[in-house]
């Protein structure tokens, strides 16, 4: 292989150094100029092979595999990023894992597959975290945004980009803060909020320009546009779109051309130009499906439907059934109930009304879940922004019918005005609060931990004393020449260390357990031993407690159901739920301990765990014989910041975290049975 050309009087770069330049250079237009970069990329990885340059064979293919991504060449991306993933792994090169982790991500996100997205990219970030590779988290919290905004989960897409944004700027990092913006912008135009979304885009946009990104430019274009179309600003949006068309045609990107093709599709057939508009349309679906975008897919079968439900509609039908089927293997739950709707709507023009009717309840039932799990979930009153926008419109009426009402529009604006700092102002102590639960949770769990792995440590400890000891003596009888001293010392020696290794890989056999529940949940369920879990728990809880209060005092009863067997459950989010029980069944019994009675001193408090199967469902219930509670605090203890302890002591979201996480995660029950002055018992009951 020939050097490269230098310039007179230079030393020629090694060929190492030549793979290594030309990595660098390939990785720093990766998104500016993903053609060269691809070039670029494939000389160094054919340069690497030649000289089994491991390290540089690995970022090659790296850099390969995202613009095979650029290029929506999904199939040869994910092929790439495996050798490059082996690579890396061999070589222990964390920063490389981050980057190999986020692109499987994007490739799983575009592929419609989020769950496995997810894992990927918590994967990534979890690489950067450890390294404080800032770069790379503000783009992790990005990506992290996105998948959860195409999953129709937009506070934590709003929570995530929020996070990564002032990473970005921190740093200088124009990339990652244009991508970031977009994403803002994204989940802003999806909550209709036009003037937001526009604010955001156009911030990308000027950043992509000076940075040179064509594919971000094109993009914030086709947003742009997209906001204008909404606004039914056709004649304004078309010019937009067709700026980012050329661009995606030059680049190659294909997905971008098929999101343009498909909204200037839409302003045509706006216009009545349903020919051209579907011309535009087919075109897009075409490449949809060339890439295996399936969500985009279905959401051009749906599109379609709609055309189609006047005039063919048991056409219409075959193509939204085929949307919907599509949609459901993506879980995309925010297309999922509009296919429901256009469904509905198309069967009443068939004059079938019951297939019509059963359609469009579980179109509603969807739209309320999704609107449950947007941006002000748990925080506005609908039904009170509902009154204060009614009260609006109603005022503007009047005002155009009679100018002497002015003067309550104004006040109803100023209503609106105090409810929205209101919202603010709950925005602000339920994210104090939801902290604080966190917390007060993390270190009971801690000091169970600790308390767990420091009988092993004990044992580690000792025997290694112990263990010093005896080599002493070894060397004093091997000294003097005492054969059977040596063998039986060597014997005492041999058994110490087995012991030491015992309680060792006990030890981390505990931190490995620990490591595991404590990750942050990405809601994906695996097999479960409840048993086991539901005890674990019961433990820490116990140790915890036991660690910060040294008086306390409880006799543990568990009773488990050994034909339980694995259960399909999120286990983080099981513990959770578990360790809230447990420490409230603890604080009951404490509370009646303290409390002076006639059987003061007789008292032995005692909390009781079973597990049992029922049918279908397996039940845990979590006993104790502390204070109870009167009937008023039972039909209230599952509201959000409700609470029975003192200030300070409690929040009041433990048991509602709690029962969202039952019921709304795992589709179970979680309720309680109580009798004040005698104990509680909480129920969990979960499918088998």
């Amino acid at each position: 292989m020939t050097n490269q050309e230098t310039d007179v009087g230079e030393t020629p770069l090694s060929e190492e150094a030549q793979v290594n330049e030309l990595n660098r250079l390939a990785w720093n237009l990766r998104v500016t100029g993903s053609n060269q970069a691809f070039t670029l990329s494939s000389k160094a990885i054919t340069l690497a092979q030649q000289i089994h340059y491991q390290q540089g064979l690995a970022e090659g293919l790296r850099t390969l595999g995202f613009c095979h991504i650029r290029l929506s060449r999904y199939t040869e991306a994910e092929a790439t990023l495996r050798q490059s993933l082996r690579l890396f792994e061999a070589l222990h090169h964390e920063r490389g894992l981050s980057d190999v982790y986020e692109y499987f991500g994007i490739i799983h996100r575009s592929q419609g597959n989020y769950a496995a997205s997810l894992d990927a990219l918590f994967k990534s970030h979890q690489f950067r975290q450890q390294l404080q590779y800032k770069e790379g988290l503000a783009l992790s919290f990005y990506h992290i945004g996105v998948t959860y905004k195409y999953l129709g989960d937009f506070g934590n897409a709003l929570h995530y980009s929020l996070q990564g944004l002032p990473i970005a700027r921190e740093i200088q990092a124009a990339m990652p803060e244009s991508y970031l913006l977009n994403s803002l912008g994204g989940i802003y135009l999806e909550t209709h909020d036009y003037e937001a979304a526009l604010d955001y885009y156009n911030q990308s946009l000027t950043l992509r320009q000076r940075i040179g990104d064509q594919w971000g430019e094109a993009g914030c274009l086709d947003s742009i546009g997209t906001i204008l179309l909404q606004q039914q600003k056709a004649d304004t949006a078309l010019p937009f779109f067709e700026r980012g068309l050329v661009i995606c045609t030059s680049i190659g990107d294909q997905k971008g051309q098929g999101n343009t093709l498909l909204h200037i599709g839409k302003i045509y057939q706006q216009a009545g130009q349903t020919d051209v508009a579907l011309d535009y349309i087919n075109q897009s679906l075409t490449i949809r499906k060339s890439i295996g975008d399936k969500k985009g897919e279905a959401e051009i079968s749906l599109l379609l439907g709609g055309l189609y439900q006047h005039t063919r509609p048991d056409y219409a039908l075959l193509l939204l059934q085929g949307s919907l089927q599509l949609a459901e293997t993506i879980k995309a739950s925010d297309l999922i109930y509009k296919i429901h709707q256009m469904l509905a709507e198309t069967l009443k023009q068939t004059g079938d009304f019951r297939a019509a009717l059963t359609h469009f309840e579980l179109g509603l039932k969807l739209e309320k879940e999704v609107n449950s799990e947007s941006v002000n979930q748990k925080l506005l009153n609908l039904q009170i922004a509902h009154q204060v926008e009614q009260a609006r419109k109603e005022a503007e009426l009047y005002q155009l019918r009679n100018q002497e009402l002015a003067a309550l529009v104004e006040e109803i604006q100023q209503q609106k005005n105090a409810l929205n700092q209101t919202v603010q102002e709950l925005r602000n102590t339920q994210a104090q609060l939801i902290q604080k639960e966190k917390l007060a949770s993390l270190g009971e769990l801690m000091a169970g931990i600790a308390h767990e792995i420091q009988n092993p440590l004990n044992f580690v400890n000792n025997f290694s004393e112990v263990s010093v000891e005896l080599v002493e003596e070894l060397k004093e009888e091997a000294q003097a020449g005492r054969t059977d001293g040596v063998l039986t010392i060597a014997d005492d020696l041999t058994q110490n260390l087995r012991k030491i290794t015992q309680h060792g890989h006990r030890a981390s056999n505990i931190v490995k357990g620990m490591l595991e529940h404590s990750r942050a949940s990405t809601g994906e369920r695996h097999p479960t031993n409840l048993n086991a879990l539901a005890d674990e728990y019961l433990k820490l809880a116990y140790h915890g407690l036991s660690a910060k209060d040294k008086t306390f005092n409880t006799s543990l009863i568990t009773n488990f159901a050994p034909d339980i067997g694995q259960v399909e459950v999120v286990p983080q989010d099981i513990g959770r739920v578990l360790l809230n029980l447990y420490n409230n069944a603890f604080y009951a019994i404490r509370q009646r301990a303290k409390a002076p009675g006639p059987n003061e001193g007789l008292y032995q408090p005692t909390v009781t765990v079973q597990t049992e199967c029922i049918g279908e469902m397996i039940q845990i219930r979590v006993i104790d014989n502390g204070t109870g509670m009167p009937e008023a605090v039972k039909t209230k203890i599952f509201q959000p910041f409700f609470t029975t302890k003192p200030t300070g002591e409690g929040t009041g979201l433990g048991l509602s975290l709690a029962y969202d996480i039952i019921t709304k995660g795992h589709g179970g029950t979680l309720t309680v049975e109580s009798q004040q002055g005698e104990g509680t018992t909480f129920i969990v009951m979960l499918p088998a």
